[in-house]
């Protein structure tokens, strides 16, 4: 659609009647907006408080480091365009083409409408949630020379600040100014929302000081967005110096105040803290609603304290506090990761009794649990159901199951479900990827893990630093892969991807199978020059690797020099060694070993104690050892 050029009007012949029509096209574009945004003015009238001096703000002063400026920032934003530099969008009965003629013949209208019109106009597109229409829109009305009011200006800042443009919008409150303009707190609470939408939390702080300066006394909204944008961004800390300086101000926290850091609390895992306010909130006849519950029932089943957690779910049916999904899904998982499937199918069952929906989180977390338990099977019949049910399961839902398949060892199922996630035109991400193959390789298939590399990159996945370990690992592991791993390796430091102490020992390990001894000594000596710190596993592998080759001395000094680098042996540490020493035919050691092994309360294992009950017959120093019963049953 065309606009014509704006020109005066004359009065010539038809002029009254073209009015009639283009303000009744205006009225019938309004009149629809009105009918299905249920439109309200989204700024109220600027509202003198009361001129009192307050401190210089909330905020110590290392948020203070430069005042708001609201004069330097001037361009406009870049927002997609079309038709003459407008948004085209569509709504339910009308076009917005449609709307933005009637805009253009409002603005010919002689004499033009009042301010108070545009008003309504632009309130309808914002209702719409057409925000980059208000803002062009904004910028006709700068060039036809309409005068902006507080409701205009308000409502380019809250359109600006859902375009997360929260910058421009800043300078529009300086425009205010110049204008002569008083925002008032909706104007500054909607900017403060804008930065902390963002990001900007110190821009915010800086901006709700600012406000204060201006004689603007913050409302329970001014404090709960600075405080809700502190938490999201990590400041429980500086967010409680807020509260308290809120109720020292003489505004009453509400629900959402106390909800809000009592949830940072429990995420932070300050959970005394987030009680202590849960207490206080009570104390002060605010009752705790189903997001507060919920950020506790959460804190408790992150401590493995489900015991606590059910009995505060119980507290909140009982208040008749109506639990939510979010509700039922943290039970259910919290139960689940603490092996209580059975306990988490109950709360499953109870979540449908009661109305309320499973969603595809829900199930996922009962697969899961099922999965946990080694119970595939009953972990296939819940994807069933959730299908069954309408509930589209997503790519992490399959990665749950390919997993339990993968556990259980029953490849097939687990390539099967990579099959039906194409079909249903589900893209596999990474996890999926490297569950398969870790699988793959588990069960001695790294060909067919080397596939699926291939897949995952030709698909446009990106392999990360845990595929390259899990196929590295499965291609040592096999005799004969040697130069595969060595080339994957290469290929993975030409990507940047820098090996960690995991991968490193992984490839010593590699060298060991493949008989390369001084490679993999070189590569473990290595590691101290380059400024990587083994860990007690690197230690097991070269220990393990040394008597292997039947360097039992080299062995025992590493073994001991271990323990002086800082790195206590561990169980397998022990086991390891004494499984070589008994393979090397050196028993007097190996049962010097067992003894110090029992003296720091590690316990063979049986591999270990198969060995000794092999070598009791015909070793006569372990014979004697295996007699000692009080060493024997500490041995079990």
């Amino acid at each position: 659609m065309k606009f014509a050029t704006i020109s005066s009007f004359k009065g010539d012949k038809g002029t009254a009647s073209k009015r009639e029509r283009d303000q009744q096209l205006f009225n019938q574009t309004t009149m629809m907006f009105m009918r299905n945004s249920a439109f309200r003015a989204i700024a109220s009238s600027a509202i003198r408080v009361p001129q009192h001096h307050m401190e210089m703000g909330i905020f110590p002063l290392f948020f203070n480091h430069h005042h708001i400026t609201t004069s330097t920032c001037t361009n406009k934003p870049f927002l997609p365009q079309k038709n003459g530099g407008f948004v085209s969008n569509t709504s339910n009965n009308i076009s917005i083409d449609d709307a933005l003629a009637s805009f253009y013949s409002m603005v010919r209208m002689n004499p033009r409408p009042s301010v108070v019109e545009f008003c309504k106009f632009l309130g309808s597109f914002a209702k719409s949630k057409q925000y980059s229409t208000v803002v062009s829109l904004c910028d006709q009305i700068d060039l036809f020379g309409v005068a902006h009011n507080d409701y205009t200006l308000n409502i380019l800042i809250n359109s600006l600040c859902r375009l997360n443009h929260a910058h421009f919008a800043v300078s529009v409150l300086s425009k205010m100014f110049k204008l002569g303009i008083q925002p008032d707190v909706i104007t500054f609470n909607t900017l403060i929302n804008g930065l902390c939408n963002e990001g900007k939390i110190k821009d915010a702080a800086e901006l709700f000081n600012e406000m204060v300066r201006r004689g603007h006394e913050p409302d329970v909204i001014s404090y709960n967005t600075i405080i809700n944008g502190l938490c999201k961004t990590g400041n429980t800390n500086m967010a409680v110096h807020v509260f308290k300086k809120m109720e020292q101000n003489g505004c009453k926290p509400d629900v959402v105040t106390y909800s809000t850091i009592i949830d940072s609390l429990c995420k932070d895992k300050l959970f005394n803290d987030a009680m202590d306010f849960l207490s206080k909130m009570v104390d002060r006849g605010i009752s705790p609603n189903v997001f507060t519950y919920n950020s506790i029932l959460h804190g408790f089943c992150n401590l493995g304290q489900l015991n606590e957690a059910t009995r505060l779910f119980k507290e909140m049916v009982g208040k008749d506090v109506m639990p939510d999904t979010v509700t039922f899904n943290i039970l259910v998982d919290g139960l689940c990761k603490e092996g209580m499937v059975l306990e988490a199918r109950c709360v499953f069952e109870m979540m449908t009794e009661k109305g309320v929906e499973p969603n595809v989180y829900t199930y996922s977390a009962l697969m899961d649990g099922y999965c946990l338990q080694n119970q595939v099977n009953e972990a296939h019949k819940v994807l069933d159901i959730m299908v069954g049910k309408g509930c589209a399961p997503d790519v992490h839902s399959y990665s749950i199951l390919i997993n339990g398949y993968c556990k259980s060892r029953r490849m097939d199922k687990a390539k099967a479900l990579l099959t039906q996630m194409s079909e249903e035109e589900l893209t596999p991400n990474t996890v999926t990827y490297n569950t398969l193959m870790h699988g793959m390789c588990q069960v001695g298939r790294p060909r067919e893990a080397q596939k699926l590399f291939k897949e995952m990159c030709s698909s446009g996945l990106l392999p990360n630093l845990m595929t390259y370990t899990i196929l590295l690992d499965g291609l040592c592991k096999y005799d004969g892969h040697l130069d595969e791993a060595l080339q994957l390796l290469k290929a993975m430091q030409e990507r940047k991807i820098e090996p960690d102490i995991v991968l490193h020992t992984i490839i010593i390990e590699g060298m060991f199978i493949a008989g390369k001894l001084e490679v993999a000594k070189e590569l473990f000596s290595k590691l101290f020059t380059v400024g990587i710190q083994p860990t007690v596993q690197t230690y097991n592998v070269m220990i393990k690797g040394l008597l292997k080759e039947g360097l039992s001395n080299e062995a025992y000094e590493l073994f001991r020099k271990m323990e002086v680098d800082g790195f206590l042996p561990n169980s397998c540490s022990y086991n390891v060694i004494i499984q070589g020493f008994l393979q090397n035919q050196d028993s007097t050691t190996a049962v010097q070993l067992i003894d110090e092994m029992v003296g720091k309360r590690f316990s063979a294992d049986s591999s270990t104690f198969q060995m000794l009950l092999d070598l009791e017959s015909h070793d006569e120093i372990i014979s004697r050892f295996m007699r000692g019963s009080s060493q024997h049953r500490k041995m079990k």
